[in-house]
């Protein structure tokens, strides 16, 4: 018991940090992210545009920027349909309504940048994976890079 003493304390207070306040922070410097590795997609040099152009994954790198021009959207679109719920809630006398509705929509599009990124992570994860064996698999013997005449 006395390999826990004066470290308990600050144990809870990290956890507490980590599953509630990084919870509420953590979409936040996602969509940051996107913003940041959109606008410097957007900043680069001929050079590097003529070298993404000729990636011999093209649909990869698409994917990739696609996933973050979903998540950088997905806030001003969901700001967009909450004031249309709430105008619309307004104008048919449901004003009490019409104000949940519309911040229920904003939490939710907030909270949901998560799940977008999860989803953004997994499948770059597996497409990763299987370009990494198909790189491998050119480069052993017996793959199909290993003989480029084909004999």
């Amino acid at each position: 018991m006395s390999q826990f003493e004066g470290k308990f304390g600050p144990a809870v207070v990290q956890a507490l940090i980590l599953c509630v306040v990084r919870f509420f922070t953590i979409p936040w410097k996602i969509w940051k992210g996107a913003v940041f590795r959109l606008a410097a997609l957007r900043n680069m040099s001929d050079e590097d545009k003529s070298v993404a152009e000729t990636s011999e994954f093209p649909v990869f790198d698409w994917f990739r920027t696609a996933w973050d021009g979903i998540i950088l959207l997905s806030w001003p679109v969901a700001i967009i349909i909450a004031v249309l719920a709430f105008l619309g809630g307004l104008f048919n006398g449901y004003a009490a309504y019409a104000l949940g509705g519309a911040v229920a929509t904003l939490i939710y599009a907030y909270f949901a940048v998560i799940l977008m990124s999860l989803m953004k992570e997994s499948l770059i994860l597996i497409l990763t994976i299987a370009l990494n064996v198909e790189r491998i698999n050119a480069k052993t013997p017996g793959g199909k890079g290993a003989n480029p005449e084909g004999e």
